[in-house]
């Protein structure tokens, strides 16, 4: 199972933290692990475009993000990924836990 842990402040996506393999498929084929993947690896390729100084990350076995500058761009992308993995989350619920603070 992915388990996606976000942690908030007053509304603003402070933290991220993903960990786990989906388990739907064979590695190589698992359409969640794929998805979840490619949204993480859009929204931070789209916020360093913008400011390669709004976050840190870490891309190794378990990912972890920190929203350094919570600016309004790096805020609503944050917001759009959270919103991605639920809709993933919806339809995959043995695959996929998002959790909020």
């Amino acid at each position: 199972m992915i388990n996606a842990y976000f942690k908030r402040n007053n509304g603003v996506i402070e933290e991220i933290k993903i960990s786990g393999h989906a388990k739907y498929d064979d590695y190589g084929k698992d359409i969640v692990c794929a998805g979840v993947s490619a949204s993480l690896i859009t929204t931070v390729n789209a916020i360093l475009s913008f400011d390669k100084n709004a976050i840190e990350y870490n891309d190794g076995n378990n990912f972890e993000l920190k929203n350094i500058k919570q600016d309004n761009v790096t805020n609503i992308l944050l917001d759009n990924l959270h919103r991605t993995l639920k809709e993933i989350e919806n339809t995959y619920k043995n695959n996929i836990k998002v959790k909020e603070d």
